[in-house]
């Protein structure tokens, strides 16, 4: 479990569900009294915020290709309750998309599947050093060493599999000879 800190949006429970598109989500960081409104639809996100110093409005289109994948990350809140966020990993921290946050692990799992597919990013894991990795990356961390080889024990050396011990058809011991002559209907002189 990630013990680094909550984005600024993981403040409460909330979920954008992937079946119900466009949808909507506004929110205010934590440090700030300037709102974010974000609009996801099948094709990226739109982000909505007011400048903090000039008091501009900002507006900015994010295409799926803009984000490094759909990242799930967990945080330990209690000895046995973890709070899992999904976000839309950009680069830039502040242009992070929240999807979900909550404690129902298998709902966001499945959620988290849905996104993937429904955007074309990859699976990703915010691990426990705060670096993102896909699911592959993160997998390929678990298994250490080459698998073992199959043993084969010299019990079974002399056995046939079953497939070639299949019984096979004898021999009489004689060999049948067929004479004759060959007909041709085509022959003129029969």
């Amino acid at each position: 479990m990630s013990m680094g800190a909550q984005p600024a949006w993981a403040g409460h429970e909330f979920r954008l569900d992937p079946a119900r598109l466009p949808q909507e989500l506004s929110y205010a960081a934590r440090d700030d009294r300037d709102e974010t409104t974000i609009t996801v639809n099948r094709r990226g996100a739109t982000m909505k915020r007011t400048l903090k110093q000039s008091g501009l409005p900002l507006h900015v289109a994010l295409p799926a290709r803009a984000f490094r994948g759909v990242a799930v990350r967990a945080t330990e809140t209690g000895p046995e309750h973890a709070l899992v966020t999904l976000e839309l990993l950009h680069e830039d921290a502040e242009l992070c998309v929240p999807l979900s946050v909550g404690y129902d692990l298998p709902g966001i799992a499945k959620d988290w599947q849905v996104w993937s597919e429904l955007l074309g990013l990859p699976m990703m894991m915010i691990e426990a050093d705060g670096v993102a990795r896909t699911l592959e990356e993160s997998a390929r961390g678990l298994v250490s060493d080459e698998p073992q080889p199959r043993r084969h024990h010299s019990m079974f050396a002399e056995r046939r599999p079953r497939f070639l011990a299949r019984r096979r058809l004898g021999n009489l011991g004689c060999r049948l000879m067929v004479h004759g002559e060959e007909i041709i209907a085509r022959d003129p002189s029969i």
